[in-house]
Formats: C-alpha cells, sequence, structure tokens
C-alpha cells in the first residue's frame, strides 16, 4: 500500500500545503546543487560551504580586478583600493598623489573659495568714464 492509499484502495487526498512543500523542497535541492557546482564545491555541499567558497571566489575575484595579490585579505584589499581613490582624487583637485583626505578637503575649499571670490569679487568701474562720441550708432547716417 502506498502513502496516498488507504485501505480499501482509496486514494488519500495530500494537503496543498505539503505538496507546496515537497515542490520547495525539490527546488531547494536543486538551487543548492546548481550554487555549489558555480563556485567549485561538491554537489551535495551545505550551505555554510557554498557560502565559504562563494566568498572566497568573491575575495579572489576583487583582489585581481583592483591589482593586489589574489591572497590578500579583505583589508588589504579596501586599504589598496581607498589609497588608490584616494591618490586619484587628490591629483584631480591639484595636490600631491600622497595628500591624506583632509589635505584634499582644505585644497578643494581653497579652490572653491577663490573661484566663487573671483567670480562674485566687486568689479572695479572704468577708471575714465567712456565719453559719448566713443559709442557707434551702426543705424545712425553720417
Amino acid at each position: 500500500m502506498t502513502e496516498s492509499q488507504q485501505p480499501g484502495g482509496q486514494q488519500q487526498q495530500g494537503s496543498s500545503a505539503d505538496e507546496w512543500r515537497d515542490i520547495l523542497r525539490q527546488i531547494e535541492r536543486q538551487v543548492r546543487r546548481e550554487s555549489a557546482r558555480i563556485v567549485g564545491v561538491e554537489q551535495e555541499a551545505d550551505w555554510e560551504t557554498i557560502g565559504r567558497a562563494a566568498g572566497e571566489s568573491a575575495r579572489k575575484t576583487t583582489a585581481r580586478a583592483v591589482g593586489v595579490e589574489e591572497e590578500a585579505d579583505w583589508p588589504r584589499i579596501g586599504e589598496h583600493v581607498e589609497r588608490t581613490v584616494r591618490s586619484g582624487v587628490a591629483s584631480l583637485v591639484g595636490t600631491t598623489p600622497d595628500a591624506d583626505w583632509s589635505a584634499i578637503g582644505q585644497t578643494v575649499d581653497q579652490r572653491v573659495r577663490s573661484f566663487l571670490q573671483n567670480l562674485f569679487a566687486s568689479k572695479q568701474p572704468p577708471s575714465e568714464p567712456g565719453r559719448e562720441e566713443d559709442i557707434v550708432d551702426p543705424w545712425a547716417r553720417p
């Protein structure tokens, strides 16, 4: 006699919840197997093993992408990225490539203030006002 049969040959109704549970378990197993395959561990590996392998893979890929050795840990990768970005921003704003964030901020502040002062500084009136005869009317007849 199967699970779904009752004595006398009658079919037992499985609950919809049980059917969905079975379907979702199958999906979870398939997703876990595919995830394991993608990160390079045994297909029957647990989620913890898969997660560890995925983290290692992400770290190695990131290390290669930012230009540090593949064995570098996350703090080393982060330090390299921060140093590279800081150096690029420093060069962009016109300070030394080894400047710290404070020096970069001060340089930006000085440049913005200088720009705004030049833009909105009161203009000196001409030393000698123009004479009326200096004005040329292109439509006037001679």
